[in-house]
């Protein structure tokens, strides 16, 4: 199978990610580490921006417009109210992971180094943040989701 590292990285990511994102309210999606940083809410949709980088170097179609802006990296806070619902966001995070295994099947991104070097990245990237959200799933009270 062509790409098969980089399926079982967002694969893996995509089940981890589930598990710790599993029973989190819109308003907990909210909460932000006292120490500061991201919440829940911003880090989905963060990683649903990087997807739409992968999407394009894969040949699909982007599934974000100007309404996730505030999720690019750089951008400036916004008000928590302005932040996309938690629900519509796990939506279209998982709406859109199949569409990326079918086409990462069918294409082999070893035939363009510089494509294959950044879908691995963005990969890593994504994996880097599906880890914060299990510890922010602790801190705003829940159980840890991996066992």
């Amino acid at each position: 199978m062509h790409n098969y590292e980089t399926l079982i990285v967002l694969k893996s990511s995509h089940m981890v990610l589930n598990r710790n994102l599993k029973d989190i309210t819109h308003a907990e999606s909210l909460v932000t580490p006292a120490q500061g940083g991201n919440s829940i809410n911003w880090i989905l949709g963060h990683i649903i921006v990087s997807r739409d980088d992968i999407r394009e170097l894969i040949g699909l179609d982007k599934l974000c417009g100007d309404e996730m802006k505030m999720y690019h990296r750089g951008a400036e806070n916004v008000d928590p109210g302005e932040l996309v619902e938690f629900k519509r966001l796990l939506d279209m995070y998982n709406e859109g992971q199949k569409m990326i295994e079918d086409k990462l099947k069918e294409i082999d991104l070893r035939d363009d180094n510089e494509k294959y070097r950044m879908v691995t990245f963005l990969a890593f990237h994504e994996s880097y943040h599906t880890g914060q959200t299990g510890i922010l799933r602790r801190i705003i009270g829940k159980e840890g989701a991996i066992k």
